[in-house]
């Protein structure tokens, strides 16, 4: 019941964070339309606002509930909570204004629209903080501790894929195994992330005392190949301990990004889902890459000038560094990056793990570090050979020893960000960390692309 309170309370915060950024957004609205002077001038002070935005704040906060901004299932890297603030505040648009229309109230157009704007970028940026803010920090009163029951590569993923959701309120606290060897092993969530490590425990035979030290509520199973007498004695032992059992479905791995849960009767019932975008959905994507790449090109361009200059004074050779890359479809182009090695360095080598490596020139450090280098890939982008999301491209001799699951990456536009440049995983290799890249091309949207690229923009502020 505690737990419940302490949920609750949370979900609270985010309404409250959601209704003042509306007030901060409509009054930031209402400031600068007096400070522009814009149009023929507001016939009401600040207080006759009041009414209106306490309305705006209802609609929001339904809206963005209906969208599930509010739920507590929670997407990888909250991507999909994000996305519902976005859609919220797009219905709240169109339902204020009709509500508006029909009882001939209204504030400045002006200040309705610039709120709106101020909505949609502070509300999901304030959302984006405040997940990343949990991360790995939720407190034991929100918590449910749990021991994961396998500690090989389903038991890792599903520690991962915790890690990433922490709107689940769930803290693992160990793992379990089977195997002596692996007592004491260390286990991360993701390359960034080594104060949130947990060590293999023990084995089955001390699922008890585990349970009576850690305070654990419950236990995941995380063993592909667990025959049902197993999990029935587990399940057992479980209840006279007073946790809970849940497992991963026995299902191949490779299989599981592509699995939608539906209950038929009394029976779950375990569905392939083939995801098919529509040409209106592929028309939309590239109409936004190429506004976008438009717009940051003219933006940008100072700036890319700048440093194709300093590049080209800090060491000899072109200010540009071109490589082969494989496309969708297995189509094969060169990505442009600002050249960050010295010119002879080989140009297919293993990349430099470290900012200190001799190849890496002084410019080239400092490119790499804010990501300046990927700038030119909006080049890419213009020519119908990248978007700006979407897995990232790989060289041709990587893809050669692609397995038919890996393949699937290059049945969408590679991407200049996406799920794995915004994980922790980034240390590892890319064809190591599918689950990112298969959920984004199996759960992709317009208004998920809209969400990344906001994820990428709080990314880069943190400095990561």
């Amino acid at each position: 019941m505690q737990k419940i309170f302490y949920r609750l309370t949370l979900t609270g915060f985010y309404v409250f964070l959601d209704c003042v950024c509306i007030f901060g957004s409509v009054f930031a609205a209402y400031g600068i339309y007096h400070l522009l002077g814009m149009g023929k001038g507001v016939a009401y002070d600040a207080r006759a606002l009041v009414p209106f935005t306490l309305a705006l704040a209802g609609i929001g906060c339904g809206s963005m509930a209906l969208c599930g901004a509010y739920r507590r299932e929670s997407g990888i890297l909250n991507v999909v909570e994000v996305r519902g603030v976005i859609l919220g505040v797009l219905l709240c648009f169109a339902v204020t204004n009709a509500f508006f229309f029909v009882i001939r109230f209204a504030p400045s157009r002006y200040v309705t629209v610039m709120a709106f704007g101020f909505m949609i970028v502070l509300l999901p940026l304030t959302r984006s903080i405040l997940y990343a803010g949990l991360e790995g920090r939720i407190p034991d009163a929100l918590s449910r501790r749990i021991l994961i029951y396998g500690a090989g590569r389903l038991g890792q993923r599903l520690f991962r894929e915790i890690h990433n959701s922490p709107r689940q309120f769930i803290r693992v606290c160990g793992f379990i195994d089977d195997d002596s060897e692996k007592l004491g092993m260390c286990v991360a969530p993701s390359g960034f992330q080594a104060n949130d490590n947990c060590r293999v425990l023990g084995g089955r035979a001390d699922i008890e005392r585990l349970v009576h030290e850690n305070r654990i509520e419950g236990i995941y199973v995380a063993i592909s190949d667990i025959d049902n007498t197993a999990i029935r004695k587990l399940g057992e032992q479980c209840s006279r301990l007073g946790i809970d059992l849940a497992f991963v479905p026995g299902l191949h791995e490779v299989f599981t990004h592509r699995v939608k849960l539906e209950q038929v009767g009394n029976l779950p019932l375990v569905r392939e889902h083939q995801f098919r975008w529509s040409l209106w959905d592929e028309l939309g994507k590239r109409t936004m890459d190429l506004m976008l790449a438009l717009g940051l090109g003219v933006v940008l361009f100072p700036i890319m000038a700048a440093v194709a200059a300093a590049v080209k004074l800090d060491s000899p050779g072109p200010a540009l560094f071109r490589q082969k890359r494989v496309g969708k479809n297995g189509k094969i182009f060169h990505i442009y990056k600002f050249r960050t090695m010295v010119n002879d360095a080989p140009p297919y080598a293993v990349n430099p793990l470290d900012h200190n490596d001799p190849r890496i020139t002084r410019v080239g450090r400092f490119l790499r570090r804010t990501s300046f280098d990927e700038l030119p890939q909006i080049l890419n982008v213009l020519r119908g050979e990248m978007s700006f999301v979407g897995p990232r491209p790989e060289m041709p001799f990587i893809v050669e020893q692609y397995d038919d699951i890996h393949r699937e990456r290059l049945h969408v536009l590679p991407g200049i960000t996406g799920l794995w440049q915004l994980s922790g995983d980034r240390s590892k290799p890319i064809h190591e960390n599918m689950d990112y890249d298969l959920y984004y091309i199996y759960n992709r949207s317009f208004f998920m692309d809209v969400t990344i690229l906001l994820q990428t923009i709080i990314f880069a502020f943190r400095g990561i």
